[in-house]
């Protein structure tokens, strides 16, 4: 079938490849995922409603690559609702879903998962983003069936019932269970975020052998991993009703509490759902406010998608709604020891405008350093380090964790505080070196450390981002806590004007300089023309697409093929070949290995010579390269490997 169109909603959508199968262990078609989330639409779109959709396409059906979609797509049409969201970065125009019809064009484009924040677009503004719900995912760790997550949801259920919030199980169509929490109420994200935490740092307290609140992986072997970060601004979940890109089409299912108390509980397909709803109707009716529903007839002329539909066994009865059971008896959850804000803080970025002739009176100049990037927040005498994305780096560095018993007063008494900084590892020069960083454990040879911090945010309850820089950097500079800490600096400013700061920071072989306006505040989790960048060579982050062995040899890799994300795949930028140590190949192998795949993630052509010798891996893995220039095709003018960027992911780029 070549091309048809479908009437829905008053809009004419055309559609192609229906018989395309995209799930081939089941046989599913395209046409049966469009007849899907058109007899779903009624019960999913309250739970999309007024929120910006991320999507996970296949277009090649499930075995085969996938990738995230964030940005609308060339050629979606003008009836579908968009949401810009400024990152810190970039500014993104995201799709929102409000009719059936929303749905037929998203799975024509083979969108299979649906993933949306639990904030609303219509309950938020430029400054806050608040949310209508709340929704802790429950991981199970390794040897953990469905049955022990169930255990936890109940034990979950009773504790938001404690505090009057009606709770909602979906079992997510991959793992876990899905904990939904309606508020009575709209609250800030980070608000939010911290009562999540809370319900999920009082049950793992409460059964620390069986359930853990840690974001670690290593913490979650026999456990059960309450997440309750997804409630953040930044992060999505896997919208209910939403089929799963899996080897079937498995649904993130709503349940009833009396399914989750029954021992065997499993995962739903796509057909089970839908002979569901047909006898017991939506079961998380309570979770969202209904959506007007923009009703217009098929045009059974122009495509009838019935004559495709296969014959659906039907289960036998409904599952009735229960009663609440009687509350287990969980600890209250503690107050949370860090304020919102404070979690909702995330390091602010610097703009690429010119600093030619800035002067030191309006400006102050610092060093650029090639590391990473962290907020470090010591609260209650614990260290935690959050990278730029919100990556907790705290057991990447464990040489760092006895910074916090330096943020005490003379008294003994513990100083909250959070700062700015970098964290780098520095040659034999003395000079910060990214290659250095990112190879640290696969050499035995000493890398020191150095924690470097050019800013302070939040001072035992004073929040210091509200003050120009100028305060800011005297309070910095005056803090008495980590002068006998060698691993922290705190690095002098360059003299002005700029020109003067870049030559001295190109002649000291550092990556550059940042300018900062003297008089403006900390810009929280953006970038902003008040901070401003320099530097002394060009670096780039890419993705890994694949690479090609070395000549003789099928063990060693010889070149990475890389590029950026793009909307179907990976524009080529080129071959990286040089910068590597033997040990950087070795783990580059490791990595790389169960990630190959049979089918090219670029988009362009590639030269036949490099195609042909070339191995195809998941574009999962960020890496920084520094190069010479652009080439007049695009592509990265004598490149070398710098690192893998850990605090990153290809949607960051």
């Amino acid at each position: 079938m070549a091309r048809s169109e479908l009437d829905v909603d008053g809009h004419r959508i055309a559609l192609t490849n229906l018989d395309k199968v995209l799930y081939p262990q089941t046989g599913t078609r395209k046409f049966e995922v469009v007849d899907y989330y058109l007899r779903v639409a009624d019960a999913m779109l309250p739970h999309l409603a007024s929120r910006p959709v991320t999507r996970k396409r296949w277009p090649g059906g499930v075995d085969s690559a996938a990738f995230f979609e964030k940005a609308v797509p060339a050629g979606v049409p003008d009836w579908v609702a968009r949401f810009t969201i400024e990152h810190a970065d970039r500014r993104t125009v995201y799709p929102v879903v409000r009719s059936a019809a929303d749905l037929v064009w998203l799975a024509q484009v083979a969108a299979l998962e649906l993933h949306v924040p639990q904030w609303r677009i219509d309950l938020s503004d430029d400054t806050d983003r608040r949310a209508d719900r709340i929704v802790l995912d429950l991981d199970p760790g390794p040897d953990v069936g469905l049955d022990r997550c169930a255990s936890v949801a109940l034990d979950i259920r009773a504790l938001l019932a404690d505090v009057g919030l009606p709770s909602f199980p979906v079992t997510s169509g991959s793992k876990g269970i899905h904990v939904y929490a309606r508020l009575a109420a709209p609250v800030r994200t980070e608000s939010a975020r911290a009562v999540a935490k809370q319900v999920a740092t009082a049950l793992a307290q409460a059964n620390p052998t069986t359930v853990t609140a840690v974001m670690a992986k290593t913490e979650r072997a026999g456990r059960v991993f309450i997440d309750w970060s997804q409630n953040s601004a930044a992060k999505t979940t896997l919208a209910p009703y939403s089929l799963r890109g899996r080897d079937r089409p498995w649904v993130a299912a709503p349940r009833s509490w009396d399914e989750l108390a029954d021992p065997g509980l499993r995962h739903l397909l796509a057909t089970e759902v839908l002979d569901r709803l047909d006898t017991a109707g939506d079961l998380l009716a309570g979770l969202s406010d209904r959506v007007p529903r923009v009703a217009a007839p098929i045009d059974d002329a122009v495509i009838d998608l019935g004559e495709y539909r296969k014959t659906r066994g039907r289960r036998p009865g409904a599952v009735a709604r229960p009663s609440p059971p009687p509350a287990r008896p969980v600890p209250a959850p503690p107050v949370p020891a860090v304020m919102p804000d404070l979690i909702a803080l995330r390091p602010a970025l610097a703009a690429d405008d010119p600093i030619d002739g800035l002067s030191d009176d309006e400006w102050a100049f610092e060093g650029k350093w090639d590391g990473f990037r962290v907020l470090v927040r010591i609260i209650g005498g614990r260290l935690q380090l959050v990278s730029r994305s919100g990556t907790a780096f705290d057991t990447d560095f464990p040489e760092l964790s006895a910074i916090a018993e330096h943020a005490v007063r003379a008294d003994g008494t513990a100083v909250d505080i959070v700062l700015d900084g970098e964290i780098v590892a520095l040659n034999d020069a003395g000079v910060a070196d990214f290659a250095l960083l990112t190879s640290r454990r696969r050499t035995a040879a000493p890398r020191p450390l150095r924690l470097l911090l050019f800013d302070v945010l939040y001072l035992d309850g004073v929040r210091l981002w509200e003050q120009p820089w100028r305060v800011r950097r005297e309070i910095l500079e005056s803090l008495p806590y980590f002068r006998t800490e060698p691993l922290v600096e705190i690095p002098d400013l360059l003299s002005g004007p700029a020109d003067h700061a870049a030559a001295t920071a190109r002649a000291r072989g550092w990556e550059g300089v940042v300018a900062k306006r003297r008089d403006a505040p900390y810009p929280v989790g953006r970038r902003t023309s008040d901070w401003r960048k320099h530097k002394n060579w060009n670096d780039v982050e890419v993705v890994i697409g694949g690479y090609r062995p070395g000549r003789g040899s099928d063990s060693r890799i010889g070149s990475l093929l890389v590029g950026l994300p793009v909307e179907r795949g990976l524009r080529y930028l080129g071959r990286v070949g040089t910068g590597f140590t033997d040990a950087d190949l070795d783990a580059l192998l490791d990595e790389l290995a169960p990630l190959r795949i049979s089918r090219c993630p670029f988009v362009d052509d590639i030269d036949r010579p490099v195609a042909t010798s070339a191995v195809w891996v998941l574009p999962k893995l960020v890496a920084d390269v520094a190069f010479m220039n652009w080439t007049s095709t695009g592509h990265l003018r004598h490149p070398s490997w710098r690192g893998l960027r850990r605090d990153k992911l290809p949607g960051d780029l």
